[in-house]
């Protein structure tokens, strides 16, 4: 190398090196994923829950009561099967319909000091509660459960409800059902149990005007150890 007369050396000029601005830093490059799937920091897209079959509600079990008309001698007695939902304003029906009643008298159905009438034929010494809202399996739930039921309150008819079991029901039955039974229900109007122990089953020739009297009461001559199941479910298909 030499030097000139002008201070400079004689070595060829080096090119510079020209570094360029970097750019501004972006936001940071998460990890890598697989082509068409979601980042796994992503959450989990929210959709309907799956669907679970719920078993239909089981149908309210029927009642099978016994049913008796209290000091009657032979005893009149049914059987009936109903379900717990049926009202005690529809249960009257169906006693009316299962003895032979014809409901032409009050009546009144008594758990323990409850008692229990038809709202519209209330007076001041009937009982208080409403047959239309109280149900059979609410008044009496469990077997064993007992329950009175008057009719005419001059006879004095008393007929006891005791539940003897507790049924399932299978779906779409409906109603009542009178399983069995014995003994006709005596005559309406004849003075109760003891006027109608005046009244022989079988009408005898001779008698006096006020024997036609009482048997027209009957209705005629009465069996009265009378009861036909398929004739009383009969009779209870037609209630409404």
């Amino acid at each position: 190398m030499r030097i000139l007369a002008d201070g400079r050396d004689d070595r060829p000029p080096q090119p510079l090196l020209h570094f360029p601005t970097p750019p501004p830093p972006g936001p940071p490059f998460g990890p890598l994923h697989a082509v068409g799937a979601p980042p796994r920091s992503a959450a989990p897209v929210a959709g309907p829950p799956p669907s679970v079959a719920r078993p239909a509600p089981a149908p309210p079990p029927r009642h099978q009561f016994l049913v008796t008309l209290v000091d009657s001698d032979p005893l009149v007695w049914r059987r009936l099967a109903v379900p717990g939902t049926t009202t005690l304003a529809r249960l009257h029906r169906v006693l009316q319909a299962v003895l032979g009643w014809t409901d032409s008298h009050l009546h009144r159905f008594v758990v323990g000091d409850t008692g229990y009438g038809d709202p519209e034929l209330l007076v001041d010494d009937s009982p208080a509660a409403s047959t239309r809202q109280a149900t059979l399996g609410r008044v009496a739930p469990n077997v064993g459960a007992a329950l009175w039921y008057e009719y005419d309150f001059g006879d004095g008819w008393r007929h006891l409800i005791v539940v003897e079991r507790l049924l399932h029901t299978e779906p779409g039955a409906k109603g009542a059902i009178c399983l069995a039974g014995d003994g006709a229900c005596p005559p309406e109007d004849c003075g109760g149990i003891g006027g109608d122990a005046a009244l022989p089953a079988t009408p005898r020739r001779g008698r006096g005007e006020g024997y036609r009297e009482l048997l027209a009461w009957r209705g005629g001559p009465c069996d009265p150890g009378a009861c036909a199941p398929a004739a009383t479910n009969r009779a209870l298909r037609r209630l409404r």
